[in-house]
C-alpha cells in the first residue's frame, strides 16, 4: 500500500484536508529537513531566484507560499529584509519558527504564519473575501515578492492560488512559482510542444498512491503554455494583440531531478503585477 494512502487513511479525502493530514504527520514533518532531495532542490532554486531578482536585504518583503519548514525561505533570508511564510500545515509552520528561534532571529525578519484549510477551500466565500481574510492574517503587508516553490502540484486550483498570489503582491511585485514539467508519453515523444496535448498525451509523473490520497492534484507536471495561460488570467502577464508576444512573463528550465523515478525538468515561471 502507498505510504500516502497509509498516511491519510482514506483515498477519499477533501484535498486541502489531505495535505494538511500528510505534512502534519510526525513521519513527513519531522524528516522533511533530513531528505538530501529537498534541501538541495531548496538550493538550486533559491540560486535560480538569488539570479533572476535583485533582492535588497534593507527593502525587500518576501512571501513563502507553502513554505513547509522553511527550506526555500533559509536560502533567501540573508538577502531581504522580511520574509514571511504561510503553510497550511501547522507542524511544518512550528518547526519553521522554532529554528528561526533558535537562530535568533527576530520575527519581523522572519516568521511563518498557519492559515486555516478552509480560507483555501470554502466554496462559501468568494475569492475576494478569503484574499481579504488572509491579507489580515498577514497583517496587512504587500509583497515585492512571492514565491511558490514545488507546492502548485498540490493544490487544487492552480488558478485561484495564482489569483490569491497576485493579490498580496504590491504593483510591480513579481510572482515565482517553481514546479514540474509535464512530459510528453512516449507515444507523442515526436511532439516538440505539449502543450496542446491532453493528459492521455502526457506520462504521469507522481505515484499513484500520493494522487488517490488527493495530496498530488496534478500528477502531470504542468506546461509552459498552462502556466502562461494561468498568469494571465491572473493578470500577471499579458498578450499583446498586435504582436502576439507575451509581457511580464517569463519561464526557464533551472535544474533536474528525479520523481517517480522519472528524469523531470524543474521551471522557474515569472510574472508581474502591473502598477495601477
Amino acid at each position: 500500500m502507498s505510504a500516502y494512502i497509509t498516511e491519510q487513511h482514506s483515498i477519499t479525502m477533501e484535498p486541502v484536508s489531505a495535505n494538511q493530514n500528510y505534512f502534519n504527520s510526525p513521519n513527513v514533518s519531522q524528516k522533511h529537513d533530513e531528505q538530501p532531495l529537498h534541501v538541495e532542490m531548496a538550493r538550486r532554486i533559491g540560486k535560480a531566484l538569488l539570479k533572476a531578482y535583485p533582492f535588497n536585504d534593507e527593502q525587500t518583503i518576501v512571501l513563502d507560499f507553502a513554505c513547509g519548514t522553511g527550506l526555500n525561505s533559509r536560502v533567501l533570508a540573508s538577502h531581504v529584509k522580511t520574509i514571511i511564510g504561510v503553510d497550511i500545515s501547522q507542524e511544518m509552520v512550528d518547526r519553521y519558527n522554532k529554528r528561526v528561534a533558535n537562530q535568533g532571529i527576530s520575527e519581523e525578519e522572519m516568521r511563518a504564519v498557519c492559515i486555516p484549510g478552509k480560507l483555501l477551500n470554502d466554496t462559501s466565500v468568494d475569492q475576494e473575501e478569503q484574499n481579504l481574510q488572509l491579507k489580515k492574517l498577514l497583517g496587512g503587508v504587500e509583497f515585492d515578492v512571492a514565491i511558490c516553490c514545488m507546492s502548485y502540484h498540490h493544490f487544487p486550483s492552480i488558478s485561484s492560488a495564482t489569483r490569491t498570489l497576485s493579490s498580496l503582491l504590491k504593483p510591480g511585485g513579481y510572482l515565482y512559482v517553481a514546479d514540474v514539467e509535464s512530459i510528453p508519453a512516449q507515444s507523442s515523444a515526436h511532439e516538440s510542444n505539449n502543450t496542446q496535448q491532453s493528459d492521455i498525451d502526457l506520462e504521469p509523473i507522481f505515484p499513484e498512491g500520493a494522487c488517490e490520497a488527493g495530496v498530488v492534484m496534478h500528477k502531470y507536471g504542468f506546461s509552459r503554455d498552462v502556466i502562461k495561460g494561468i498568469f494571465i488570467e491572473a493578470g500577471l502577464a499579458e498578450i499583446n494583440e498586435e504582436t502576439g508576444q507575451v509581457a511580464r512573463f517569463g519561464y526557464e528550465i533551472v535544474t533536474r531531478a528525479f520523481k517517480n523515478g522519472k528524469a523531470v525538468n524543474i521551471f522557474l515561471a515569472t510574472g508581474v503585477k502591473p502598477f495601477l
